[in-house]
């Protein structure tokens, strides 16, 4: 009878045992598990805040480019009227204005870590993963338009106004960012022939290009705003709950 008792108390006390371990395994479990929460939640406050700076870049390139078609359509009013209403001056600010080329920074970098390290995949919500996945394709399709664009204004736009206007004092009139970029004070010894550019017609053409690469990142840029303004709330949806 004594080894029976001796024999209960000892599976008695592997019994005590075993549950402190699966309890003491239960509470690390818990621990991992409430340190990755926290951890997922200081991930997407930090991916929230890139994506405020994407918007914000975003909107400000677009307005870059909506001041950029409306020089080009002012030099359109005066192809198509025969009729210059402007002064060299002002002709050089307008083609100023058609010298800035806004493209995207693409500065997401609490995005490239969470791609780097993998830590993508282990993101409990779905439908934030799956949409910050897409991010980058949609990222490259605005990029390669904005390379066209620039290579378009440094190969084909910037030689054929040098055949006809000063770009000197074209560049004494740009005006990006508040940003000195050039000395005002030095004027060209030449002079613009705004007149026999107008009638050229690879002017128009040339106008026409940058105006299409133009508009088309105008859409596309308004298209990430859209992904991006999602994206902020469905963190927040997550963040809140």
């Amino acid at each position: 009878r004594r080894c029976v008792l001796e024999t209960g108390y000892a599976i008695g006390e592997i019994v005590l045992v075993v549950i402190g371990i699966l309890i003491a395994l239960q509470i690390i479990t818990w621990n991992e598990e409430r340190k990755s929460k926290i951890e997922e939640i200081q991930i997407l406050e930090s991916i929230k805040l890139d994506f405020i700076n994407v918007i914000e870049e975003c909107r400000e390139n677009n307005e870059f480019r909506k001041n950029i078609l409306g020089a080009t359509n002012a030099l359109y009013s005066v192809i198509r009227s025969g009729t210059n209403r402007y002064s060299e001056t002002q002709l050089d600010s307008i083609m100023a204005i058609l010298f800035i080329n806004p493209t995207y920074n693409n500065k997401t970098g609490t995005l490239d870590i969470l791609f780097a390290s993998g830590k993508i995949n282990s993101m409990s919500q779905v439908e934030i993963k799956e949409a910050l996945i897409l991010w980058p394709e949609q990222i490259d399709d605005v990029i390669e338009d904005e390379i066209y664009a620039s290579e378009t204004l440094r190969y084909e736009f910037y030689p054929f106004i040098r055949k006809y206007v000063s770009i000197q004092n074209v560049n004494k009139q740009v005006q990006y960012k508040d940003l000195e970029l050039f000395d005002r004070s030095i004027d060209s010894n030449f002079r613009s022939d705004y007149e026999r550019m107008f009638d050229d017609i690879e002017f128009e053409g040339l106008l026409a290009t940058r105006e299409l690469a133009l508009s088309v990142s105008l859409l596309q840029t308004n298209d990430l705003i859209k992904t991006a303004e999602g994206i902020i709330e469905m963190i927040e949806s997550k963040i809140q709950g």
